[in-house]
């Protein structure tokens, strides 16, 4: 199976994207996303050790595969630094960029023009605070994403039920300073195999847009530690 190719797509400049991603964009990233964790389940989830980072270069390292098997024009990337314009400049000291866990560019040519991607591991414990807290709200506050309109969250369940963690998760979104009840996750369609997908909607400060998280969230309850 060949993906569509998106170069050549009527969608404008890659500013315009990074801004404004098309719905067939996101879907045909978030389905590589669904497609590299069933490949690194399948293969045993090989990984170094049990830290979220172990879990993601591996995860993107399975999308690269199915990438380049597919001729495929996305790019997956592991933990991309988005520097700001006075940073670029010289004029703001770039250790403070924001680091993302993933983002997937549109192609190799479009470096602007990518979805972000932040992940997490997830439990019923204090997992799920620093999902909201370290997470989510980086989204809400612009740090991450501050010129897009659509990101998404990566949750590795290593406990918990989807039902049990959504609960907990928006106890901790209602309760939080710039979120409330009208960011709750709700259900979404499932994406390829994943039933446990889910939507959030956030107004954010001006001069920010609204932006709309997409949360995954893949089951790691039955993996045992690393060797």
């Amino acid at each position: 199976m060949t993906a569509p190719d998106f170069r050549d797509s009527p969608l404008g400049s890659p500013g315009q994207l990074a801004h404004e991603i098309s719905p067939e964009i996101e879907q045909a990233i978030l389905q590589l996303v669904v497609d590299g964790f069933e490949r690194w389940q399948l293969g045993g989830f090989k990984r170094f050790g049990d830290h979220e980072d172990h879990y993601t270069v591996r995860l993107v390292a399975c999308m690269s595969e199915i990438r380049r098997e597919r001729n495929m024009a996305l790019v997956p990337r592991y933990q991309y630094v988005e520097a700001s314009d006075e940073m670029l400049q010289g004029r703001e000291d770039p250790a403070h960029a924001p680091r993302i866990d993933m983002v997937i560019a549109r192609d190799s040519f479009a470096e602007d023009a990518y979805l972000s991607i932040e992940c997490k591991r997830l439990a019923l414990d204090d997992l799920a605070r620093r999902y909201v807290v370290d997470g989510l709200d980086k989204f809400v506050r612009g740090y991450y994403g501050a010129e897009a309109q659509t990101g998404a969250m990566v949750g590795y369940v290593i406990s918990g039920t989807a039902d049990a963690l959504l609960m907990r998760i928006n106890a901790r979104v209602e309760e939080a300073p710039r979120m409330g009840s009208s960011h709750t996750l709700v259900p979404a369609d499932p994406i390829g195999w994943l039933d446990n997908v889910f939507s959030s909607n956030h107004a954010r400060f001006a001069p920010l847009q609204a932006i709309r998280i997409t949360h995954l969230l893949f089951d790691m309850r039955e993996v045992g530690p690393s060797p």
